[in-house]
Parts: structure tokens; sequence; C-alpha cells
């Protein structure tokens, strides 16, 4: 279990980038973590696989700090959203750098995986571009048989095969090698595929951690239809989270199950109501706006 206890972090400035951060993911999960950008997501991560030393709190892999560990550290796969390599190195240069820096490093691996990406190990790190280095990073991290994956915005670059052969990979291991993986994206269509737990987080604390049934179910949608309009007392139900309508049928989302809602909105003088799916992107979206009104 990869365990995170009353994490603070500040920089220089004194403000808190992360504050109170607690999540717990079991081993052979996949957790995903979103959030707008600067609310500091990219900061837990480093704090996760140990490049950043906690203000307060702890990071724990199975009961041990993260922190100055080297024992624990050998156990991490770390992906960055910018993967700064040797410019000048050429991949196979850069692969036996690799094979001597981590022992688990399985170069038969690697050339597996790149069997699926196909990149030119002849080709210098500088030649690649941001999605062929995005490769290249993951390659070398999942050679090296993490037992946690840590990935920060992966899927940026790729296309939409490269990005499928990533997710699938990812999701193979960890089925068969219960490998811990976790994840930020801003690309949610892809963390609602995969995730099997995630955290919401917003100005460096989580504000939602559950799993993915949990997440999306804090926001119910309904399609409602006013023949004559909304009455107003339509736009003050409680716990509404956004409205809209396009002519006669509104759409309202509202946060938790609300109680004998299909009856409420008979005595309104609806002549239709239907619950919705809710994605992760909206109960996302709806959970961090004020109720709009169109």
């Amino acid at each position: 279990m990869l365990e995170v206890s009353g994490l603070y972090k500040a920089y220089d400035n004194d403000v808190d980038i992360l504050k109170n951060m607690n999540i717990k993911v079991e081993k052979g999960t996949i957790h995903g973590l979103i959030g707008h950008n600067g609310c500091g997501k990219t900061t837990l991560i480093k704090c996760l696989n140990g490049i950043f030393k906690p203000d307060k709190g702890v990071v724990l892999l199975d009961g041990e700090p993260v922190y100055e560990n080297k024992a624990v550290k050998e156990k991490i796969g770390y992906v960055a959203d910018s993967n700064q390599f040797f410019p000048g190195y050429k991949i196979e240069r850069l692969i036996k750098f690799f094979e001597g820096m981590y022992p688990k490093f399985d170069r038969k691996d690697f050339d597996k995986l790149n069997e699926v990406f196909g990149l030119n190990t002849k080709k210098k790190v500088k030649q690649l571009s941001k999605g062929q280095q995005m490769r290249l990073a993951f390659m070398l991290a999942m050679a090296q048989h993490p037992e946690v994956m840590i990935l920060d915005e992966p899927t940026s670059g790729l296309d939409v095969i490269a990005k499928k052969n990533l997710l699938d990979i990812l999701v193979t291991t960890v089925e068969n090698d219960d490998m811990t993986v976790i994840i930020s994206s801003h690309h949610l269509t892809d963390l609602e595929k995969i995730c099997d737990t995630l955290t919401l987080m917003k100005d460096g604390s989580s504000f939602v951690d559950d799993e993915m049934e949990g997440v999306t179910g804090q926001v119910k949608k309904y399609q409602v239809v006013f023949p004559n309009g909304a009455p107003k007392e339509f736009y003050h139900l409680e716990g509404t989270l956004h409205i809209s309508n396009l002519g006669s049928v509104y759409t309202i989302v509202l946060q938790d199950e609300p109680e004998n809602f299909m009856e409420q909105m008979t005595g309104l003088g609806s002549v239709f109501t239907e619950e919705m799916d809710c994605t992760l992107e909206e109960a996302f979206i709806y959970l961090n706006e004020e109720v709009h009104e169109q």
C-alpha cells in the first residue's frame, strides 16, 4: 500500500502548495489524480516518488518512508510530464545508462515494449518529438519492473494509437503483476476507463477521495420537460449544481441522490423526467462550479 498522511509542502515563499493531503492506494490498483492546473498534483507526485521532502506528514510505501530511502525508491517507476533526459545521448546509450542504474532493469522487456512503440534506438534524445520522448520514458520506467508506477500526464503528446497502447499495457501489467499505478491526467475519459479509485484535488487538498462509482455517484443528472417553462421553484432546489435548458427541455445536476425527485418534478408541472448517466468529466466540472442558469 502507498499511503500519504497529513502531507504539507510549501516552496520558498512559504505558501502551502499541499495542505493536509491524505491518500491510500491499495496494491494492484490504479489510482487517478484529478485537478485544475496549479492545484498541486505535480508537487504531490514529486513527494510520492521521493524527489521532494514533505514539510509535514509522510509518504509511506508498505509502511516505509519514501524520502531518502534508496531501497524503497528502487520499487518506484516515474514518468514525468516533461522528461529531461541527456539530449545528446542516443537511445541505445541511455538504455545502457539505465541498466547500470537500476538493478531490475531488463533490456529484453524494453525491446519487447519497443516492438509496440517503434522508436529508433540509434536516434538521439534531442531528435525525438514530445510524444516519442514520452514513449521512451514509459518504456524505461516499465523495464525497471517497478512495484509502483507513478505517471504525470503520460498521454501528453501521444497519438491515439500510442495512447491506447500505453493504457492497455498499464492495465495488463496491473492485472498480471499486481503493479500499483498512480496517474495524473487532464484526459478524464481515459482515467474513467482504467481507474479503480480517484482523488479530486483543489487548492492543494483533496475534496473527493473515493472509488470511481463513488465519485461519479456524487452528482445526479436529470432531463426535465416543462412545456410552459420551468417554475421559479425549480431553480431553487436544494443541492442544485447546474441548470441549463434547450427550449422546454431542462438539464439539472444535483449533488447526491435527491429525495422523491420524480414526484417533485411532476408537482412542478413536468410532463417528463429522466435520470441520465453522469461521466467523470461532468462530475468534476459540476463539483467545481457554481449553479449556472440559462
